[in-house]
């Protein structure tokens, strides 16, 4: 290269401007919201009893309002996995001035210590979490975020109450669709506007992290919000519900609320959802359940009289006649009685209009077997 080439380059080098001044990094988003007490029903329903039945606890500590710490986080991906990151986290909790929401989002990728940590310290001062579908995502996703930013995964609370699963052993039966938004709308009769979808916050967020445009974000922190106070009110509910049974108004959440306490061995309190659910659609069910209970403890004459009163009623009538076959001749020692109660059950299961599904043939075939063992069992039998 000449000299006169080298002189020209340090000319334009000499002339290009000075760089900028490198614009600051954006602080972590911190927002915070209260909302008031009389938005909550009454909150002395989650007994330790309550809680324990509920979520199936082994033993439930007595809990205070302001001893349970809510959380819902927003995501880069609804499905999980190693590059999906908690943008933002939020998390409510009472205090006696009413219900905090406390949100934490980051602008970028590099503020994801920085939220966990602050997130961390608040997790570590609370006895007892409470999410919805936590216990799958937002928490092992939060484990997993800690651990790959080198930071301790102990601040969690010793206690995790996972709204999702008692929430459908109480009203997928009647509800079908259990997910937080049609949950609220149903039981809570709250109609959001312009709600953002679930599936559209990763979205919004890419495009934040493009154009810096917060706006759209907006949306997603209201949605955020909107769906801890959800959260709160839902799990109080709940506690309400399972603790005075006589204030449930429809007989599905009766007779799935006594399923689960009979699952889980709180027979007094199964025996009085089924009591109270047994008329209407709910009715052949709940005496069907009852004369279970009752043939259990050895009651047989009062089996015998709900099956016969279901037999009567037309309630599920194969169910009660094979039943009443069976104490007769397991119980009684009647066959005679067990006879006829097996030819009645088969009567009813021959109408032609009848579905002949496999089920009802298999039970058709066993009710046919009983029926010739009891022929043979009364012809033989001495004539007296």
């Amino acid at each position: 290269m000449s000299l006169l080439n080298k002189l020209r380059m340090l000319d334009a080098q000499a002339a290009r401007p000075a760089p900028a001044t490198p614009v600051p990094a954006k602080a972590l988003y911190h927002g915070s919201s209260s909302v008031p007490l009389s938005t909550f029903c009454d909150r002395r329903h989650a007994t330790p009893e309550v809680l324990a039945s509920a979520f199936g606890l082994p033993q439930a500590p007595r809990l205070g309002p302001e001893d349970v710490l809510f959380l819902d986080t927003e995501t880069t991906g609804l499905s999980g996995g190693v590059g999906t990151v908690a943008f933002l986290v939020g998390l409510g909790y009472f205090t006696p001035q009413g219900f905090t929401v406390e949100q934490f989002l980051m602008h970028d990728y590099p503020q994801e210590p920085e939220l966990l940590s602050r997130v961390s310290a608040i997790l570590r001062r609370y006895p007892a979490l409470c999410t919805f579908n936590g216990r799958t995502f937002d928490v092992p996703l939060l484990e997993a975020r800690l651990t790959m930013n080198r930071l301790p995964r102990q601040c969690f609370p010793p206690l995790h109450l996972d709204v999702l699963f008692p929430s459908r052993r109480l009203w997928k039966l009647r509800l079908k669709s259990c997910t937080l938004g049609n949950l609220e709308e149903r039981l809570l009769h709250i109609s959001r506007e312009d709600d953002l979808p679930g599936a559209q916050v990763p979205a919004l967020y890419f495009q934040y992290l493009k154009d810096g445009d917060f706006a759209p974000l907006e949306r997603v922190l209201e949605h955020n919000r909107q769906d801890i106070v959800s959260l709160a009110q839902l799990f109080y509910f709940l506690c309400y519900q399972v603790n005075r049974p006589e204030a449930i108004a429809h007989g599905e959440d009766l007779l799935s609320l006594a399923r689960a306490m009979e699952k889980r061995g709180y027979l007094p309190k199964a025996m009085k959802c089924y009591r109270l659910c047994a008329k209407g659609a709910t009715r052949a069910p709940a005496y069907n359940a009852l004369a279970q209970n009752a043939k259990r403890q050895g009651n047989v004459q009062a089996a015998v009289r709900l099956y016969q009163a279901m037999a009567r009623r037309g309630d599920d009538p194969v169910e009660a006649y094979e039943a009443l076959a069976k104490l007769y001749e397991h119980r009684l020692s009647d066959p005679g009685q067990a006879l006829h109660y097996t030819r009645q059950a088969l009567l009813l299961l021959s109408e032609p209009g009848l579905f002949r599904s496999e089920a009802v043939q298999n039970r058709q075939i066993a009710l046919q077997y009983r029926y010739a063992r009891l022929r043979r069992r009364l012809s033989s039998a001495p004539k007296r």
